[in-house]
């Protein structure tokens, strides 16, 4: 069965006529004839009835008429609907974000959006880095923005801004601005959970340094940036961020911030797609957001 063959079908339904529907559609009656007989031989059933002055419907050409004017219907629909997909940013766009740039990027960059496209909704998901990888090569979403370089052919990445990590502590620890990384062996730390890009990099930084991380005494573990917040607010530890994610809090001296002396805590934040999808007009309108945002 092809669209040709439910073209004649209707045509001939409509005009009750096999030569009114081939000049109807600018084809010869015996190109008519033939659609009908091979949609009728594949349907196994009889659709018209055939007299001297008409050609009438039978009661399963009646009941098959509503089925093929459906099908039309749907496939004209399709057309339309694709032909204007490449200009239509609407609908919902699923972005997975890593602590770090969720908490400060995302919510600017979807503002500046919403401006322009006030139309789209967002679903936002926070994960570890590992965890965004993860949704962004099962399809989970488009867009994915993380702390970390993925080496993974999978996985397209793009620069986009530099970040610092630092030391975050309750004032009543009367920490220093700068301090040595020996001075920070006797207090109790609170991290993010294994995955986390910021976690990695901090890890990263001590190897260089020839320092194990075994000598860090990680007390508490979190996957909440809030709860990290709370926990060295009260006075539990200490903890290492990037130096924007909690400023307000910085700013308002609710914690105190510091640098470790002789030790690079610099790292990138990324915007990753997979290499394996084409992104939708609302997904490439957005990237395209970012690159004219960052230059990258």
């Amino acid at each position: 069965m092809d669209f040709k063959q439910i073209e004649a079908f209707i045509n001939v339904a409509k005009f009750k006529s096999f030569s009114k529907a081939a000049n109807s559609s600018f084809l010869s009656q015996p190109a008519i004839s033939s659609h009908i007989a091979s949609l009728e031989k594949e349907l196994s059933v009889q659709l018209f009835d055939r007299t001297s002055k008409e050609v009438l419907l039978t009661p399963a050409g009646e009941s098959f008429l509503k089925y093929a004017l459906d099908i039309l219907n749907t496939r004209d629909k399709a057309i339309f609907n694709l032909a204007n997909f490449n200009e239509k940013i609407s609908g919902k766009l699923r972005l997975s974000a890593s602590t770090t740039p969720c908490n400060t990027i995302v919510p600017s960059l979807i503002k500046e959006f919403h401006k322009e496209y006030p139309d789209v909704s967002f679903d936002v998901t926070e994960q570890s880095s590992g965890q965004v990888i993860e949704s962004i090569t099962k399809f989970d979403c488009e867009l994915g923005l993380v702390g970390e370089l993925i080496n993974d052919e999978k996985i397209k990445s793009y620069t986009i801004i530099d970040d610092d990590l630092v030391i975050i502590s309750p004032p009543q620890f009367n920490f220093p601005d700068t301090i040595d990384i020996d001075f920070l062996f006797k207090y109790k730390f609170i991290l993010r959970e294994q995955g986390s890009a910021t976690r990695k990099t901090f890890e990263e930084a001590l190897k260089k340094q020839g320092i194990d991380f075994s000598n860090i005494d990680v007390h508490f573990e979190v996957n909440n940036l809030d709860t990290l917040y709370q926990f060295v607010k009260s006075g539990l530890g200490v903890s290492i961020v990037s130096k924007y994610v909690l400023r307000d809090y910085i700013s308002l001296g609710f914690i105190k911030e510091s640098t470790i002396k002789k030790l690079s805590l610099k790292r990138y934040i990324y915007l990753v797609t997979s290499c394996k999808r084409t992104l939708t007009p609302t997904a490439k309108a957005f990237f395209n957001l970012c690159k004219n945002h960052y230059k990258f």
